[in-house]
């Protein structure tokens, strides 16, 4: 199968209710090999229900979510198996504070694709090279700067080798002057062609690497398009109300 014919991702009328309050309203998405996708919008529009219903954190209330050809909600899916194949990246880091760089890294690789040590320590030493710290691989968390703790968490998803990694706002969680180098290694990561959806505050980021930016507000996506467009001349009023509030 020609895999740039297909979405790695696609969402289709995907809904989302907790009780009474419904926070995604139909969501059409598709994310293409190699595609940097930046979702963005005010706090409270979805965003992050829609990422994590992506890999079923959350459950979606209806609607498709298509992973590399497979339906995540289809009867009888290894959800376990289609998992392996979206990396996430959490606005807290969520590292295990008993384990070292190298144990957290590692520990997917062992216990969920069933890695020698030795096989799962040289891929971990290649995603941790990756983002520039392969020598804190024998580091605690505790020992770590937030910038450098989010790399850890982004070394973890990659060594996984998914098809997708999801971000969710990956620098909220950080000190200004940290940003900078978390958005280095995901600049470098789309360079290299990984396929990635972020949900992200970072406007100037979005502005300059993304494909396409996607905006949210109110549990749909009102408008979305290249950078420039989004940014330069956005359609709908909501976007220019949006926009103008964060870039002014």
């Amino acid at each position: 199968m020609n895999t740039a014919a297909y979405p790695i991702l696609e969402l289709v009328g995907l809904r989302k209710h907790y009780g009474d309050q419904e926070v995604l309203k139909g969501i059409d998405l598709r994310v293409r090999p190699g595609e940097l996708v930046c979702v963005i919008g005010p706090s409270g529009s979805g965003k992050s229900s829609m990422l994590r219903c992506c890999n079923r954190l959350e459950e979606c209330s209806g609607g498709q979510i298509v992973v590399d050809g497979t339906d995540l909600a289809a009867p009888g899916v290894n959800l376990n198996q289609v998992r392996q194949k979206i990396g996430m990246v959490f606005q807290q880091f969520n590292l295990y504070p008993h384990l070292n760089v190298l144990g957290n890294v590692t520990l997917a690789l062992r216990k969920v694709q069933g890695y020698s040590r030795a096989k799962a320590q040289e891929k971990a030493l290649a995603a941790l090279a990756r983002v520039g710290l392969a020598d804190k691989a024998d580091a605690w968390p505790a020992a770590l700067s937030g910038g450098q703790q989010q790399r850890v968490g982004i070394a973890r998803a990659i060594a996984l080798e998914p098809r997708i990694v999801l971000f969710d706002e990956p620098t909220s969680a950080l000190d200004p002057e940290l940003v900078g180098s978390v958005l280095q290694v995901m600049q470098e990561l789309r360079e290299s062609g990984m396929t990635m959806l972020v949900v992200t505050h970072e406007m100037a980021f979005a502005r300059a690497v993304a494909d396409r930016v996607v905006f949210m507000d109110g549990g749909v996506i009102v408008e979305q398009g290249p950078p420039d467009a989004i940014f330069g001349a956005p359609r709908e009023l909501r976007t220019q109300a949006f926009l103008q509030r964060v870039c002014s």
